[in-house]
């Protein structure tokens, strides 16, 4: 700056040539410019700018052309707010003193909320007349505002800890978060789908007086595609404004979003993009480091606080799912031990043992598929496995994909397990030649099941209209369980039984979430 000054052409400016200054104002901008600390003059009736190298930064890209220009031109944007310092510096001959001033400067295109610590010094001339005034300071945006985020981050602290419905905490957090930073539009997107067309609603936002929200639904804008891609790989969007260095496309894109600047931080586990949080300015700004870094703190313990809740949720809900499987289980083997008839002790104790492992290795398939939904298909599989694979015994089954719960597979897994017992001792799995043809659909609201048993032996007739123990279990399993209807019948070539199940009625949620991973099934 020295150099400047000496090569700056003095000669038709107001302060006159270099030369021909008073010697307090030499004195003066010699002690500026030998100066480390940001400092500068300001001189004459105009306060014309003469500055250090360590000031330079100070008027962003107004340097070097603000060097000997007025001060109420370097400094129209805040003139409002320095005029009166500078007149009661000069009118009253002492100096004056900001600390953390709010200055809303326009350097770079965008009105700026930075804070200065300062002071107005008077210089009085070779005269004695206050001749110009001696200004330092430095910046103290970055300190201020990091004590208000302090501040803001204790204030989510308390929201967090005394708010424990999660809907609620992140209406009151977004608004929080809008407020802090003074934006138009803040939301929450979290991911509801898994894969390569995940989605991740809008599940809350908050908007300022005045603006509009971001849709809750409808489908994405293609121009967003290259943005959703960015934010799916885990990187941060943003765009200021205004900016010489913006994209036509990121033009365009701020058009979508109906705003003059974006800044969007995703939330990633696992490799996986969970959670976004957005956050719009309807006028144009600049993101600062420290926004951005608040925006990211906020979004870490909301889903903190959501997966903690969700965890808890998660916990209580196996809780009673293990206590219902339990009743459910424990209930079952009372109807089996009821249901048993007096016979000699090792008869009875046999059965007994099939029956309760029966329902033990349908526990273990529902434990391997980690009480996920269970295909029938996987079911009817593991009971005639040892009568499957072309031996004399044809064994054919057929039907669509048809996921069972925790629940339907338990019932009809001991109900197949009688058929498939009954038919080894008296049916079609007993003898060679023989066929057994399963067929199961879905219609009217109904699970059909046809279990149909040709014999190639002798039919065995003889006791059949008296129910025993298998065919009470059945009656019981498939009547009071599943609320459905078991017949039995023989014809001229052996057994035929219809079970129909409601299946409409079971929970269209459940079913739906079942119907879900049944295609999973399939697909695997």
């Amino acid at each position: 700056m020295a150099r400047r000054i000496r090569e700056f052409d003095w000669s038709g400016h107001p302060l006159g040539p270099s030369e021909d200054w008073s010697a307090a104002l030499r004195s003066a901008l010699s002690i500026a410019l030998n100066s480390a600390f940001p400092t500068c003059i300001y001189w004459g009736p105009d306060l014309r700018l003469l500055y250090n190298d360590s000031w330079s930064h100070i008027p962003g890209p107004r340097h070097p052309g603000c060097l000997g220009e007025p001060a109420a031109e370097v400094w129209s944007d805040i003139w409002h707010i320095i005029e009166p310092q500078f007149s009661e510096a000069i009118m009253t001959g002492e100096g004056v003193y900001f600390r953390d001033q709010m200055l809303p400067m326009r350097r770079f295109g965008v009105e700026e909320e930075t804070y200065w610590t300062y002071n107005f010094t008077p210089i009085r001339d070779d005269d004695g007349s206050i001749g110009g005034v001696f200004n330092s300071g430095n910046e103290t945006t970055r300190q201020v505002l990091q004590q208000e985020k302090t501040r803001f981050l204790l204030e989510l602290s308390d929201v967090i800890r005394n708010v424990t419905d999660l809907t609620e905490l992140r209406r009151r957090a977004l608004a929080m978060l809008g407020a802090h930073l003074g934006a138009d539009r803040v939301g929450l997107r979290e991911r509801v789908q898994d894969g390569p067309n995940a989605k991740l609603p809008v599940i809350e936002q908050w908007v300022a007086e005045g603006a509009s929200p971001v849709p809750v639904g409808g489908a994405r804008a293609p121009l967003l595609d290259v943005a959703w891609r960015q934010l799916l790989d885990g990187r941060v969007i943003q765009i200021d404004g205004p900016d010489s260095s913006r994209t036509a496309s990121d033009r365009a894109l701020l058009d979508v979003l109906n705003c003059e600047a974006a800044l969007a931080v995703p939330w990633v586990e696992d490799g996986a993009t969970e959670a976004i949080l957005f956050v719009h300015s309807c006028s144009a700004r600049h993101w600062t480091d420290l926004e951005r870094e608040t925006v990211e703190q906020v979004l870490s313990r909301m889903m903190t606080v959501m997966d903690r809740a969700r965890a808890a949720e998660r916990e209580r809900l196996m809780s009673d799912e293990i206590n219902h499987r339990s009743r459910n289980l424990l209930a079952v083997v009372q109807g089996i031990v009821r249901l048993a008839r007096p016979e000699a002790p090792e008869v009875m104790r046999a059965k007994l043992i099939d029956r309760l492992g029966a329902l033990a290795q349908n526990h273990s398939l529902l434990a391997d598929q980690r009480w996920e939904p269970v295909a029938l298909s996987q079911l009817l599989s593991q009971e005639l496995a040892p009568y499957s694979g072309g031996g004399e015994i044809r064994v054919n089954m057929s039907g669509p994909m048809v996921a069972l719960s925790s629940e339907e597979c338990q019932t009809l897994g001991m109900v197949v397990h009688e058929l498939v017992t009954n038919a080894a001792k008296y049916g079609a799995l007993k003898d060679a030649g023989s066929v057994l043809d399963v067929r199961w659909e879905v219609a009217d609201g109904l699970l059909h099941l046809d279990w149909i048993e040709t014999v190639a032996g002798p039919l065995r007739r003889e006791g059949f209209d008296v129910p025993g123990f298998g065919s009470s279990l059945m009656t019981l399993m498939i009547e009071r369980q599943l609320e459905g209807r078991f017949v039995r019948e023989l014809t001229p070539t052996g057994l035929h039984c219809i079970i129909d199940v409601p299946w409409a009625k079971r929970g269209a949620a459940r079913r739906a979430a079942a119907d879900r991973e049944g295609d999973r099934i399939a697909a695997t």
